[in-house]
């Protein structure tokens, strides 16, 4: 068996080498003409990290923007530090958001209100927690115009304040290159090949509101309203493009432990369609390439069973490999690539966590709101 599981991990490294490869990558070419794009921020509570994503926001050296933040009830300074920002430069705008309406995600409503007063022909939606080389805009657009792109994503760069926010975080990457075959996602015109990040998504006007833009009866009350969106793109016909978006956009999406964890209860079993089989298979899968070879390593060295230890070894270097391929490519610091064990069991141990979220019928909390099952 653990010769069986060294094959695999060596074709895992090979595919995840080819696929990496097959990633599109940024298109730095200024273009002639520049479009008004409208920089769309949701922001609840974003006090801690919304000056920040203006001033990056405010460097860019695309001049035809508008950059638009929704206040959506915070309860924190975020509309007052935003409000400051509005007074310096009139392209940035302080929205107050109105309440939400029942069947609604908060994100969502935001969303929809930000698009309603948007004067752009596209429409970059970022989150408050982003931070953008001055180029952002610019690379965005030139690539979109360049793969003749109605609809642009990307996963940022990570950061992250915290150890298990590297050890689980850039596993968005590695999941995508495992699983995805990321040239597909431009070439071919079906709703599974495709997968996007709700923290940079760029729309040209005319696709978004092709699509029923975040008011759409589909959209507004998903949790994982950038996959909805990015799916039913691409069943009326549009061009959606997953591009490298490491180089000009970053993000610390949850700045505490335990906001990955809630954050992750959320997101990761919508994620994968709330279906019991694809978890479990998931479960198996990771557990036989990540988990088993530990285990048996432990129980081989206790009896002296060097000859397995040393395919354990291999199998785990396989592992290193495969994540160090990843983590190159986008920018995440290679020493955290030797706890691919642990990663992949933390990320086993949240998926367990966001199925059970889900069959309480409790519904999800995030940012003061809950959300129903």
């Amino acid at each position: 068996m653990l010769i069986i599981l060294c094959i695999a991990h060596a074709l895992i490294v090979l595919w995840i080498v080819i696929n990496v490869a097959s990633w599109p990558r940024l298109v730095h070419t200024q273009t002639h003409d520049e479009p008004r794009v409208s920089i769309l921020i949701p922001a609840r509570d974003e006090a801690q990290t919304i000056g920040r994503c203006i001033a990056s926001i405010h460097a860019q050296t695309w001049s035809n923007w508008e950059c638009l933040v929704l206040d959506d009830e915070s309860d924190d300074d975020t509309a007052a530090i935003v409000a400051s920002w509005a007074d310096r430069d009139d392209r940035i705008r302080l929205l107050r958001g109105t309440p939400l309406p029942d069947g609604w995600v908060g994100k969502c409503h935001a969303c929809a209100q930000l698009a309603e007063h948007a004067r752009g022909s596209w429409l970059l939606f970022v989150d408050a927690d982003t931070v953008h080389d001055a180029a952002m805009v610019s690379s965005l657009l030139a690539t979109a115009q360049a793969l003749r792109a109605d609809v642009l994503t990307g996963f940022p760069r990570v950061l992250s304040s915290h150890a298990f926010g590297w050890l689980v975080l850039p596993l968005m990457h590695f999941v995508i290159a495992l699983h995805l075959p990321v040239g597909r996602v431009l070439r071919s015109a079906r709703a599974a090949f495709v997968a996007a990040h709700g923290a940079c998504m760029l729309y040209r006007r005319e696709a978004y509101d092709r699509i029923g833009g975040h008011a759409h009866e589909h959209h507004r009350a998903s949790l994982i309203e950038d996959m909805t969106m990015a799916k039913r793109a691409k069943r009326v016909g549009c061009r959606v493009a997953l591009v490298d978006i490491t180089p000009v956009v970053a993000c610390e999406m949850y700045a505490r432990p335990r906001d990955v964890w809630h954050g992750f209860a959320k997101n990761l079993y919508n994620g994968i369609g709330r279906s019991p089989l694809m978890l479990c298979g998931l479960l198996a899968t990771y557990t036989t390439l990540y988990a088993v070879p530990v285990a048996v390593a432990g129980i081989s060295i206790v009896h002296g069973q060097w000859r397995d230890v040393l395919f354990c070894l291999l199998c785990y270097a396989f592992a290193v490999a495969q994540k160090a391929v990843v983590d190159a490519r986008f920018g995440t610091p290679l020493r955290w690539c030797w706890a691919m064990p642990v990663s992949m069991t933390a990320l086993m141990l949240l998926a367990c966590h966001s199925w059970y979220t889900a069959i309480r019928k409790k519904g999800y909390s995030w940012k003061r709101r809950s959300y129903r099952s």
